[in-house]
């Protein structure tokens, strides 16, 4: 994805904190070098006093689904500390860190000490991990089933807290890849809140708000009526790999259907009715038969202002993956008893998060499923229609960190930092945050 070119915004915050502080405002005229400087009038969640910021729990716990992007702070972000073959250990961050304000364990219950645990590497755009560390190190042959630490249990059916399993080939193959529903990966991550430089925001990458979509539901919202939520989708959907509803460990983290329902919650003052039709393992011609419909009845008894259909995960690595034609003809046909239960109900589809490389079936398959959900989109024209696509930012993630990183089952479930992006990218749709 082509990135925004742009100088470092260290001018920017500067002049930002002088026209806080009440000096003037003018700068000297600097050389016209083809680049722009990004608008704050675009991120109304900036920060200007960031250097002063330090982390408050409940602080993160009101913005924890508020869009990162629409602001200069990133709240816990999910990092693996690892231990490389070169003798290098750090842990990779999205965007180069301005200011770190917290270091965490996964749990949120430890807090690391700069200088001796980490070491900031603006310029790598990661933290160090220097010998002596409290920090614990995970060898970049984990993933590949090598090195893999003492209490994991090597099984062909890790349905344990402790069991591992490896797919692909055997353990050291560069085709081999690790999945677990266990710590080895989630016990691991480092919380990361920092300051970043807004000027490396890929452009175009997250959804921006449009005011004449999805006008039912927001008409609602504002004028302060409860709503009725409902979600069809698979595992991820589900809840898989959220430590708030699927694993059951600190800092409990809700998946992202509850995340979006608790934030219009926060920003409306209305009640949400949650329901949730979704059921690990499924396919997009799930809710259309036998026991699926039994979960698509449910989503539709409950009258929903707003659907969300988030299927593709197991359509595309399926033995026999579904093809794009049949795929976007299973969701309309969702779409249709949806609107037949509820024909004032707006809709968002959702293109899944990717799956790790090596478990892809057949290249494109996932970006073609966008191509037919946002022609879904587009047929309805009337804006009650919206498409998110996930697939697209969690590629640009995988341009920097591993995939365990974004999935802690390191096969097809986004971790608890995802399942916030999930939520944020879906917020977008549904709330102007310039007006809150």
């Amino acid at each position: 994805m082509k990135k925004k070119l742009i100088r470092t915004f260290a001018c920017v915050l500067a002049f930002a904190a002088v026209c806080v502080l009440g000096a003037g405002c003018a700068r000297e005229p600097k050389p016209d070098d083809g680049n722009k400087e990004p608008n704050i009038a675009d991120f109304p969640l900036y920060n200007a006093d960031y250097m002063s910021l330090e982390y408050v729990k409940e602080t993160y716990e009101s913005s924890m689904t508020q869009p990162y992007w629409l602001g200069n702070v990133i709240y816990n972000e999910l990092s693996l500390p690892i231990s490389y073959n070169n003798g290098d250990a750090y842990a990779n961050l999205l965007y180069t860190p301005l200011k770190v304000v917290s270091v965490m364990d996964q749990t949120l219950s430890v807090t690391y000490e700069e200088g001796k645990d980490y070491v900031v590497d603006k310029e790598n755009k990661r933290l160090e991990i220097p010998e002596g560390s409290a920090i614990e190190l995970l060898s970049e042959n984990a993933e590949h089933g090598v090195d893999i630490p003492e209490g994991y249990e090597y099984s062909t059916a890790p349905d344990a807290v402790s069991k591992y399993t490896v797919w692909g080939g055997q353990p050291g193959d560069a085709s081999a890849y690790v999945y677990t529903e266990s710590s080895l990966f989630y016990g691991r991550y480092l919380s990361i809140t920092y300051a970043y430089d807004i000027g490396e925001l890929p452009e175009g990458l997250f959804n921006t708000y449009d005011g004449t979509m999805l006008m039912n539901f927001r008409s609602k919202l504002q004028a302060g009526q409860d709503v009725s939520v409902a979600f069809i989708g698979d595992s991820i959907t589900d809840g898989s790999s959220s430590t708030g509803d699927n694993l059951h460990v600190a800092p409990n983290t809700p998946c992202y259907a509850k995340q979006v329902c608790a934030e219009i919650e926060r920003i409306y003052g209305v009640n949400v009715t949650y329901t949730s039709g979704a059921k690990g393992g499924t396919k997009s011609e799930w809710p259309l038969t036998g026991e699926g419909s039994l979960s698509l009845n449910r989503v539709l008894d409950a009258k929903p202002d707003l659907c969300v259909i988030a299927y593709g995960m197991n359509d595309a690595t399926a033995k026999t993956p579904v093809s794009a034609m049949k795929y976007q003809s299973n969701i309309e046909e969702i779409m249709l008893k949806v609107r037949a239960a509820s024909p004032d109900c707006d809709i968002i589809l959702v293109n899944s998060f990717p799956c790790n490389p090596l478990y892809e079936k057949e290249a494109g398959l996932f970006d073609n499923y966008g191509k037919k959900l946002d022609e879904l989109s587009q047929k309805y024209d009337d804006g009650s229609v919206k498409y998110i696509n996930m697939q697209t930012v969690g590629k640009n993630f995988l341009q920097i960190k591993r995939y365990c990183e974004i999935s802690s089952s390191n096969v097809n479930h986004p971790n608890d930092f995802l399942h916030r992006v999930y939520a944020m990218n879906i917020m977008t749709a549904i709330c102007d945050y310039k007006t809150i």
